[in-house]
Formats: structure tokens, sequence, C-alpha cells
């Protein structure tokens, strides 16, 4: 791509740092030497320096995290903008970089947020890892990389932050905002969202004239993209499936896409403290193997089952966020991750695939496996081996933390 000279630069990051339009206009006016103006000048120092670091040797398109896979602000990378930002449950404040691509800086997860504390450190970790388990098996999600600034009025400040998955025009549409539920409902009826969601794109490409064959195949899109979100997310134990926690994107030209994944807070059966939780069921079931039995029906799912989902890497998915977000994890996180996923959930699909997507035969394999007998032989062996269920994972975790700290 062809690089942008001063006018051009200066005028896009503008609109990325949040000027008005009549500052904008005035910055126009004085880039092209009609109407000098100071006060603009000052007020567009930050996107100057940008532009000296895109117009410099030093620049580097690629995010580059440090041995510790930290992204410091203070560098010559970024900029915090002026944009206002919405009240958003996906990031705090913006940023903007030296290549003109703007991110959503969020808090990670703290007591404050209620989450148990023997949980925080598994619920910071869900941002980097889990996103590369979603990519695995073509899930589009958002890559959340680790940052830090510091400045004589707050002081240091660690957040996460992520690419705007939302493009210049375009909107993000949140399910609750079409999908009316009880509030005090938890478990959220997925049929009811599926049939929700296809009615508001219906009526969307109606009011805005489209072509009836794009219609149908966003439908069909949607729907699966849907049906794929809310399987991986039993995957991968989301605990806060809410109607918050997803959407749909209105492009320029007011086409609808799914949006990515963007919400891993909750993920690996990360525990709340009195928080209320939502979570996806179908006929007020939400058994991983009801799931895939009711859509092993349509002719797509079995494909991408076995193609994409059987073959989930979770030391894969480690090395790629590793390479691509610096972030590490120890052992005993790893050994979480295994169980809590591979073992505990992923199994379930694998064993499913395996009888075949025979109804009958996983009946009877989830009876047998629920009988108090095969329960207490598999507790007893669990204990012989010092691998106590969650909690015991949860507490070496949080051990191992407490170790790595104090050395």
């Amino acid at each position: 791509m062809q690089k942008l000279n001063l006018n051009e630069y200066i005028l896009k990051a503008a609109q990325l740092y949040g000027l008005t339009y009549a500052e904008i206009k005035a910055l126009e006016k004085h880039l092209n030497g009609k109407v000098p103006n100071d006060f603009i000048v000052r007020r567009c120092q930050p996107l100057f320096r940008l532009y000296s670091i895109y117009n410099s040797e030093k620049y580097n398109e690629y995010i580059d995290p440090d041995e510790n896979g930290i992204i410091n602000l203070n560098d010559y990378a970024f900029e915090i903008s002026k944009r206002r930002l919405a009240d958003s449950k996906i990031g705090k404040f913006w940023l903007i970089s030296s290549n003109l691509d703007s991110y959503l800086a969020t808090i990670p997860a703290n007591m404050s947020s209620e989450i148990l504390p023997q949980y925080l450190n598994i619920s910071e970790k869900n941002n980097f890892l889990i996103p590369q388990l979603a990519r695995q098996i073509g899930i589009d999600a958002t890559i959340y990389y680790k940052g830090e600034n510091s400045n004589h009025i707050e002081g240091y400040k660690e957040f996460h932050f992520t690419k705007n998955f939302i493009h210049d025009k375009e909107t993000l549409i949140r399910g609750s905002a079409f999908i009316k539920d009880k509030q005090d409902k938890l478990m959220l009826d997925f049929n009811n969202i599926l049939e929700e969601t296809d009615k508001y794109v219906k009526r969307h490409y109606r009011k805005y004239k489209l072509p009836q064959e794009e219609l149908e195949n966003t439908r069909r899109e949607i729907r699966e993209g849907l049906i794929k979100q809310t399987l991986f997310n039993k995957i991968v134990f989301n605990e806060n499936e809410s109607n918050e926690k997803w959407g749909l994107i209105i492009g320029e030209d007011n086409r609808l896409r799914l949006a990515p994944l963007f919400s891993y807070d909750f993920c690996a059966n990360v525990q709340t403290i009195n928080k209320t939780q939502h979570r996806v069921v179908r006929k007020n079931k939400e058994y991983i193997e009801d799931f895939i039995l009711e859509y092993s029906k349509e002719p797509w799912f079995k494909k991408w089952i076995e193609n994409a989902v059987l073959n989930l890497d979770l030391d894969k998915a480690i090395l790629d966020m590793e390479r691509i977000t610096g972030v590490t994890l120890t052992d005993q996180e790893k050994d979480y991750y295994n169980f809590s996923i591979m073992e505990k959930m992923h199994s379930k699909i694998v064993n499913v695939s395996d009888l075949n997507y025979n109804e009958q035969l996983v009946v009877q394999e989830k009876k047998k496996n629920l009988t108090m007998r095969d329960r207490f032989n598999r507790v007893r062996k669990i204990m012989h081996d010092k691998k106590v269920d969650m909690s015991y994972l949860v507490k070496r975790v949080t051990k191992g933390n407490k170790d790595d700290n104090e050395r």
C-alpha cells in the first residue's frame, strides 16, 4: 500500500483522534496553507509526532511485545485518543498507532469485577489464549495484547487492548438490542436467539432494499456463525454468554455480518462472586452432547466438526499465543486449561463423533457416565492420582503464581 503524504495522514489521524468536524475543516485549511491556525497545530501535536514515526526508518507496522509480552504505550508507537468511547463492555478507551490502526483498551479483570481471587490469573490469560483456539476452528476472534503506560496523573496502568474490528462508518449492534430476555432469566434460549436474529436480519434487508439473494446468504452465514460461536463457548467453558457479549456489524453499505468473538473473561470455568451470569441452552438443557446432536442434522455441521473441531490443538494454541502476543503460561496453567477445556469439554465432542452422532448410543453413554458407581470410581482414581477436579487445579495455579512472585 502506497504511503500517505503529510496532509493525507494528519487528516485521517484527526478523525481517529476524535477531532470535531469544525476542527478537521480548520486543520485542512491550515495544512493547505489557506488559514494558518496555531491552536489546531497544538491540538494535533501528537498526530504530527505519529507521522514523524510513520515517515521514518524506525516505522514498523507490526506490534512487537517485549520479552515479558508487554507493549509500552510510552514508546513511539501509540497515542491515547481523545475520541470518546460510549459505555462499552468491550473497551474503556481508544488508542491509535503510527500506522493509523485504532485499538480498544480494557482494564483486566480484577476483584472489582467480582471474580473470585483464585481465578483472576486464569481470567487474564483467557484474553490471550482463547482467541487462538477459536481461530484454529475457523471462528473470527479478537486478539488481545498486554499493554502498559504511565503518566504523572494516573501513575502506572496495565490494560489489555485489541485492534478495533469495526471499520469507519460501521456500527456494532449487540444481541441485546433486538433480543429481549427477562432480566431474571439466566439461561438464554438459543432457539429464540436464532429466531429473533433471523427476523432482525430480514427486517434490516427490507428496510435498506438490499438484494434478496444477498439476504439469503447473510441469513445462512449469520445462523451458522452463531451456532459455531455457541458451541465454541461450550468447549471453552464460557460462563457468561449474555446477549451483551455478541452482536452484528452494520457495514458502511448497510450489509450485515456477525461480529467476531470479543469477550473471554469468564471462559475456562472462571467463577465469580455473586455476579449475574448467562448460559445459552436449548429446551432447558445445555449439555454439549445434546447441542451437537441437534445441529448434526445440518449438512455443514458434521463437516466442520470433523475437519476443524476434532483437530483442536491446545499446544498449538499456546505456541501461537506466545508467538503473537509474547504472553506465556506456567506449567500449572497449562494443566488447568488441558483439564478444563480439552479433557472436560472437548472430549465430549470427540465421543459423540466416535459414536457416529447416534443419539441412542450417546444417551446410553451419558447415562453410563452418570451412574453412582462410575462417579465413585472416577473420583477415587482422581484422588489417588492427586488431581482433584477443577478446584485442585485452581489451587495449583494460584500457588504457582505466588511462588513465581516470591522469586
